[in-house]
């Protein structure tokens, strides 16, 4: 006689409503739902090392620094296992049996080893999908830099982890010393692999979304306080119409994706940025979005194709609370006008700056209340074939334009970083375009640095290095004018921020 199944997690799950699951949030499954071949919703980092000690073995001393740390970074030992006939969102499951040999990929530049080949290689292994039945990660050690330094190549699925997440992650996957002491052995904890039955997961889902909505109802007054607020803006917005955010204006920029990529990077001092924000009293983040307006209005002017409008850029804004390292994604985005129809820094500056306020204040009347999760059944095969069609029927073309491209700024680590027992010298993030908005510009801070790294949909942005080139050089145009105009501070330094230096 067979023994009788423990039913017991099953009814706890029914009668009590408990989420037992380490279900993927709606945030989260979103990006696997987005992600076709053209599309693929990854995000990585090229990061860069000064030369490694001599005779050092860089690929197998990375391997085994990481290989004794992956249960400390929960998103290396997790895969997806998806609910039958994708009801709702997939759940993580721990991973008995990683294939290091899929994770971790050894490759060598060609001589001479420049920039520019670097760049063409990251943009090729960017466009490459992650395996779904495995952990969704890959790390490339690139070896042969003219400099006789190296590259890691990081690549993570965004539905695991966000800008923040990976922050906090790099001290792991990395070093904060050249000689970094040995890990601590994972818990003796059995992890569950096992993927949940079709009873499992169909309850949960219920489960989830019967709490869902009371937790929503839960939420009523901070709702009522939300709307009243928005209610309030809006009532001023009809008073004073200018105000409004338009549309933005269609460009070369909102096209539908090829599956090809073009990637360019460049690096300018985060001190002589913040002494430009200090004469201007504006914020780190508004001389960023400036200087990537002025590289746009002359990237757009070389290709006789600025419109007389000024480009929108979607912002994104973290929701992660302080201290929380959760390896998921709290994120939302604003909108902000680039004034890029405005020729002068300053009075460019100027616009984005009253842009990004007025965004920053409608957010937050409604931050606390903006949901990150729910449970949507079907939502997997809904939403997965609206991302088919966007792209095979070109719809990008069609649509109106809602923004023209992502910017982003990431704050990053402050202490120097190694690997191999070389220091890191940049890290360069490397974003998503997508249909519609076809160029992702993402910075991330280190050090005394704001690394650049610009990624694109190769067809319609095929010359992304005369974009990077445009950065440095209106970065160089702002502290002009900056220090010219600025109130009552001391005449800045003017140095040369050129771009990463590149060979044809």
């Amino acid at each position: 006689m067979s023994a009788q199944p423990d039913w017991t997690p099953r009814l706890r799950l029914i009668n009590g409503w408990e989420d037992t699951m380490d279900r993927l949030s709606a945030l989260d499954a979103s990006f696997l739902y987005g992600e076709t071949p053209e599309s693929p919703m990854h995000v990585a980092g090229l990061a860069i090392f000064d030369p490694p000690p001599a005779d050092s073995d860089v690929f197998a001393a990375f391997r085994d620094h990481l290989k004794a740390r992956l249960h400390l970074v929960p998103f290396f030992e997790r895969k997806l296992a998806l609910t039958p006939i994708q009801l709702d969102h997939p759940v993580w499951v721990h991973d008995d049996n990683l294939d290091l040999d899929y994770h971790f990929r050894h490759v060598s530049l060609p001589k001479p080893g420049t920039r520019g080949q670097l760049e063409t290689l990251v943009a090729r292994l960017h466009m490459i999908l992650l395996d779904r039945a495995r952990p969704l990660w890959q790390y490339y050690v690139i070896e042969g830099l003219e400099s006789g330094g190296f590259a890691i190549y990081i690549k993570m699925h965004h539905a695991g982890i966000d800008g923040g997440a990976g922050m906090a992650a790099l001290p792991v996957i990395f070093a904060t010393s050249p000689d970094p002491e040995p890990a601590q052995p994972p818990s003796p904890t059995a992890k569950d692999s096992r993927t949940p039955e079709l009873f499992e997961l169909i309850s949960d889902s219920y489960a989830k979304f019967f709490t869902q909505q009371r937790e929503f109802y839960q939420s009523w007054p901070d709702i009522g306080k939300a709307i009243a607020k928005v209610g309030q803006r809006v009532t001023e917005d009809l008073a004073n119409p200018p105000r409004l955010l338009p549309l933005a204006p269609k460009t070369l920029l909102n096209a539908s994706l090829s599956s090809q990529r073009s990637f360019g990077t460049c690096t300018i001092s985060l001190r002589e940025v913040k002494a430009v924000a200090k004469l201007t009293q504006s914020k780190v983040n508004d001389v960023v979005m400036t200087i990537s307006a002025g590289a746009l209005r002359r990237y757009l002017e070389t290709r006789s194709a600025l419109p007389d409008g000024p480009l929108i850029a979607a912002v994104p804004v973290s929701l992660r609370k302080a201290g929380n390292a959760d390896m998921n994604n709290q994120v939302t985005a604003m909108l902000c006008n680039l004034a890029t129809d405005i020729a002068d820094p300053i009075r460019r500056l100027e616009a984005i700056v009253a842009s990004s306020t007025d965004s920053k204040k409608r957010l937050e009347d409604i931050r606390d209340v903006i949901p990150t999760d729910m449970t949507w059944l079907g939502a997997p095969i809904i939403i997965t074939g609206m991302a088919r069609l966007m792209g095979e029927a070109k719809l990008a073309e069609r649509l109106p334009a809602i923004v023209n491209l992502l910017i982003s700024n990431v704050p990053g680590p402050r202490e120097t970083l190694y690997c191999a027992g070389a220091s890191m010298i940049n890290y360069f993030p490397v974003s998503i375009p997508s249909n519609g908005s076809v160029l992702n510009i993402t910075v991330q801070s280190y050090l005394d640095n704001l690394d650049f790294g610009l990624i694109a949909c190769r067809t319609a942005v095929p010359d992304i290095e005369k974009l990077v080139d445009f950065l440095a050089d209106e970065f160089e145009r702002l502290k002009i004018a900056a220090s010219r105009e600025g109130p009552k501070v001391k005449k800045i330094e003017i140095k040369e921020a050129k771009a990463a230096q590149r060979s044809a």
